[in-house]
């Protein structure tokens, strides 16, 4: 994408924004000393940065230009372009280094540089040293790109040789003396640092730091600088489109602004909100949706008492009451209760995003842990949020799972559960866990402070609390029921207890059969047949397991049926021990 007029022009150091948090941290500790190498990760590595009035680069011209630009010498590189300069004069006492070089190695380096890492790390050293021994007052700075192409991350034994020597190096310039007494510095840019060799991450001599995703000043100060035509923003203002485009990078900015004045169509907030998602779910590499319904939890049939305390939540959201929101919930409750409509019903009234987590693992060494950290990363740039998460006791793994896959799942697990527990997310991320076995979510997760309000969802326990639901399903699906007709009644006549997905599924095949026979209205006479005919998959001793396991989760006893809530904790944990046992017997 073509960079904003001016990106990448030398430029004055009095018309500089402040510094962002982590330059800051970047520029304390280069002044500390004691330090020289550096990880730059995160999503704002690839963004554009301010180098000036109404003008952005890369972070490699931020580097350059605004951190780094007092020292006598800048190289670059990265595997693609191999070595460069960010000044003619320094390239040419670079290529003076080499040629001194190739008279004794009988070498032809200055004019046809190498771009492995091995062989193109070495040079640079040669010339820092040379110019380190000859001019006392030298301070240069090293920006090394893509380093997850140059210091990739992969067992040791199992990399090319020319990677293990440019890791080798990288963590002795980390230690090197010369350097450190001297003004040199050396950033290693990447999007992840789980894409990045271990060892050199863990040293520690390297310093790593997260760039995020502008904040909402750094974005209203892009828009509201940029220079855009006055149209642009003719249906909502720039401050608006900041707080809207929260998770958004500049280039995301740049792309939707570009886009508006190529059609001539202003933004408006639909519009905003729409490309937000676009671009969030591009840049999660399809590991995050997001997640929106049509109807709210009024269309949700019955749990009247899960809604209350749902909506307690979305109340306290709309006041701007965060140090009251749950860190997170977990929703259990039999197979066929609802467990996903209602969350995605919730999404609908919360008035925050919600997405849903989606699976992220990978077979690629690597590549599960940078996809969670780029998941992360990207939850507490768009915050606040809503992370939902299906089949939670299969998808999150635990602690204990890492001997099988060489300390992944482990390593993820301890990712996720830290960020969870972070109160300093309250209110910002907030997570639904849902799983019809509650007991196989670790307790790591489900304690306080990480999924610590637990609502369990029940199938409807009498006949009139299956004609409730059965009417909200019969209204939600637009079927016309006869005139007369008592639902309670027919419902009461069969001994199956029916949960929503069974009644769903009675009044779909109803509609269908009205269809074929050309049908307006549903009659009791069919209703009655097709109860009678409906037979629900028959799990007794698993459906019985879930039922008691969610009663046993519950946090809340007033969401227990009847039955359930007059059994002590004792006597259920004694039945749950008994179904287990019978499941093990049956191989289940």
């Amino acid at each position: 994408m073509t960079l904003p007029p001016g990106a990448g022009e030398h430029r004055p150091h009095g018309d500089l924004p402040p510094l962002p948090a982590w330059a800051k941290t970047l520029q304390r500790r280069i002044r500390q000393r004691g330090l020289d190498f550096f990880i730059l990760y995160g999503p704002g590595v690839r963004d554009l940065h301010p180098l000036g009035a109404r003008r952005f680069g890369t972070m490699g011209e931020f580097l350059s230009e605004v951190m780094l630009g007092d020292r006598s010498a800048i190289v670059t590189y990265d595997r693609g372009a191999g070595i460069g300069f960010t000044d003619r004069d320094v390239e040419n006492d670079f290529k003076s280094v080499l040629k001194a070089y190739d008279r004794v190695g009988g070498t032809n380096l200055a004019q046809a540089q190498p771009r492995d890492p091995d062989r193109a790390l070495q040079l640079i050293e040669t010339y820092l040293r040379y110019q380190l021994t000859e001019k006392p007052r030298f301070s240069a700075a090293v920006i090394i790109d893509y380093g997850e192409t140059v210091a990739p991350a992969g067992e040791p034994g199992q990399l090319p040789a020319e990677d293990r020597g440019a890791i080798v190096t990288m963590r002795r310039w980390a230690s090197e003396p010369l350097f450190l007494q001297r003004n040199v510095t050396f950033c290693l840019l990447s999007e992840t640092t789980a894409a990045l060799s271990s060892a050199l991450v863990a040293d520690a001599r390297t310093f790593e730091i997260a760039v995020p995703v502008p904040d909402e000043p750094e974005r209203f100060a892009y828009l509201a600088t940029r220079g855009s035509r006055p149209d642009t923003f003719a249906n909502v203002d720039a401050r608006r489109a900041a707080i809207l485009t929260a998770g958004l990078t500049r280039l995301h900015l740049e792309s939707l602004l570009s886009d508006a004045e190529a059609s001539g169509t202003a933004l408006d907030q639909d519009a905003l909100t729409r490309e937000k998602k676009r671009l969030i779910e591009e840049s999660s590499g399809g590991l995050l949706t997001f997640m929106t319904s049509d109807v709210g939890l009024d269309q949700v049939a019955g749990h009247d008492a899960a809604k209350a305390l749902l909506r307690e939540t979305a109340q306290a959201l709309a006041r701007g009451r965060l140090d009251v929101v749950p860190m997170g919930y977990l929703i259990c409750g039999p197979v066929g209760t609802g467990k996903s409509f209602i969350v995605r019903c919730f999404a609908r009234e919360i008035g925050i995003p919600v997405v849903e987590l989606l699976n992220f693992r990978s077979k690629w060494q690597g590549q599960t842990e940078a996809n969670v950290e780029r998941i992360l990363g990207l939850l507490d740039a768009i915050g606040p949020v809503a992370v939902v998460v299906d089949e939670a006791d299969a998808a999150l793994g635990t602690r204990e799972s890492g001997r099988e896959d060489s300390g992944v799942s482990e390593r993820v697990f301890a990712s996720l559960a830290a960020f969870m527990g972070d109160t300093r997310r309250r209110g910002k991320v907030i997570w639904f866990l849902m799983t019809s076995r509650p007991d196989l979510v670790p307790v790591d997760l489900k304690r306080q402070g990480r999924a610590e309000e637990h609502i369990a969802l029940f199938p409807p326990a009498t006949a009139q609390e299956r004609a409730k639901v059965f009417e909200v399903l019969r209204r939600r699906l637009g079927v016309t029921l006869e005139t007369g007709a008592d639902p309670a009644r027919l419902l009461g006549e069969t001994s199956d207890a029916l949960s929503a997905a069974d009644l769903e599924a009675i009044l779909v095949r109803a509609g269908r059969r009205m269809a074929t026979g050309g049908d307006k209205v549903l009659s009791a006479t069919l209703l009655r047949d097709l109860i009678r005919d409906f037979q629900p998959p028959s799990y007794p001793l698993e459906l019985e397991y879930q039922r008691l396991i969610a009663a046993f989760e519950c946090t809340s006893r007033q969401l227990l049926p009847a039955d359930v809530a007059a059994l002590s904790p004792e006597a259920i944990g004694t039945r749950l021990a008994e179904l287990r046992a019978a499941l093990a017997a049956t191989g289940r």
